[in-house]
Parts: structure tokens; sequence; C-alpha cells
């Protein structure tokens, strides 16, 4: 088993690759789109989108890849249609209207093409697995039972907006909703809550609920958080993060659980 690496921005590539060297594997491949560069990794081979299928080829007839994984977040580059070869071309037809629906559509079609390509996609799950959360209580304090409440009301609003591929995060607080993750991300959404709170809702407490979108391919675009995340929590006002546990990635284990157990946030997973 030879693997590659498509690096988006972010911490997760870099952590991923040295899971996968912990467990006596060699190095993995990494590769990034041009003009995005991983967190402290070295990028191996920068290619384009509108040459993915000869790149995807180079990787299995030349370099001996086997598996290739998607890790780290990956903006929709703009396009230039004079750069396309004709075996990527051939594929568009499945892609291009995947682009116009959610990120885990698109990514459903992606894999579709790199699968096409003798290429086998693991889950980050497969790859690194002590990157994600584990169930149970993983700070040093637990929820207390208005947390639990709140975090059981987030997982039924992200349970319902689960078909319309819109985020995997929102923030509860004693049963109200303050707000959901759409496009712009989970720290736009704890950014908003935390702008908006002193007026509206003053009052301290809430969780901010992270999970898979329900269906959602395990393969690509897990929800993942960080210290930066349990920062903007704190500035949020809330008192709990609640996870789903074997779906989350938590980058930075250490320092995020250092950083809950300093603000006295609880951070627990649930199945």
């Amino acid at each position: 088993m030879r693997l590659a690496i498509i690096a988006g921005q972010g911490h997760l590539p870099a952590e991923a690759a040295a899971a996968w060297q912990a467990a006596g594997r060699p190095a993995p491949l990494i590769c990034a789109v041009e003009g995005s560069a991983p967190a402290g990794l070295a990028v191996d081979r920068a290619f384009r989108l509108e040459r993915l299928s000869p790149f995807l080829r180079g990787l299995t007839d030349e370099d001996g890849i086997t598996h290739l994984l998607l890790a780290g977040a990956m903006n929709r580059p703009a396009l230039d249609p004079a750069l396309f070869d004709p075996a990527t071309v051939s594929f568009l037809p499945r892609v291009l209207p995947a682009m116009q629906q959610g990120d885990d559509a698109l990514l459903r079609a992606l894999i579709g093409v790199i699968e096409d390509h003798d290429l086998t996609v693991p889950g980050l799950a497969d790859v690194a697995p002590g990157l994600m959360a584990g169930e149970g209580v993983l700070g040093a304090r637990g929820p207390g039972q208005t947390e639990e409440a709140d975090a059981a009301r987030g997982q039924e609003i992200l349970q319902a907006l689960g078909p319309a591929d819109v985020g995997q995060g929102c923030v509860v607080a004693q049963g109200l909703c303050l707000a959901v993750e759409s496009l712009y991300g989970t720290d736009a959404m704890l950014d908003f809550v935390a702008l908006n709170r002193p007026a509206r809702r003053p009052e301290m407490g809430g969780v901010f609920v992270k999970r898979a979108k329900p269906g959602q391919d395990h393969r690509a675009d897990l929800p993942a958080i960080g210290p930066a995340t349990v920062a903007a929590a704190q500035r949020a006002g809330l008192t709990g993060i609640a996870l789903q546990a074997g779906a989350v990635v938590m980058l930075q284990r250490q320092a995020l659980i250092a950083q809950a157990d300093a603000a006295g946030i609880a951070l627990w997973a649930v199945a």
C-alpha cells in the first residue's frame, strides 16, 4: 500500500502524514493544488485541477501510488478552460453539476473520478485513527444536564439540515439555536455569536455541536476542531463543545484539550 495525500490548507495534512509514518510506514507523497499549501508540510507534487486526469495517471503509473487521501480545507479555485486536457474534460459532465450543489456532492463526484483512475480513497479514520474524537468525556470536565440537553437539541437541528447539505455545526443555548454553520465555516459562525450575543442573549452558557452531515461520505471533508475553535467558543460565551464520536477530527489534540480545560469548557463526544 503506497499512500499519497492531496493536502489542503491547515494542519490536518501534516498530522495525518505524521500519524501514518508513526505506524512504521513510508512517508506519503504530498500533493497539492497549485497555489494551496498545507501548514508545516512540504509539497512533493503540485498540480492543476484542469489537468487532474494526467496527474492521477502519473500517481499510479509513475509513482506506484495505490491509495489517495483527501485531507485539509480546499477552496474552489477559478478554472482556466484553455488548460483542460481531453481526459479531464471527459468527466466534467459528472463534476460540473455537483459543483452547483453542496460540498459533499462535489467531493463524492471527485472521489468517483479518483476511483476511475484505479486509486483507492481511504477515510482519515483508516489512515490516522488517533486523530478522531473518541466517545466520552475528552477533557477535565464533563457536560452538565443543561449542556447535555443543548447538545441533544443541536444534534436534532443538524440531523434535520442534513438533506440540504448545509453545514456541520450549530450553537444552542438553553434550547435556542443561536447560529448554524454555513459555507463560511465554524469560525464565522462562532464570531457571529460572539458579536451578536451581548445585546441579544447576554447570559453565559450554550454548546457548540459539531458532527458529520447525516449520510456524509467520511472519506473527505470530515468536520474538525482545533485550539482556535475552543478560543472562538470561549469568546462566544459557550461552556460546552459536543462532538460526534468517530467522525470529528481533533487537531493539535493536547493543546486543544488543555485550552478547553483552562477555559472551563466541557468537551465530550457522543456516538
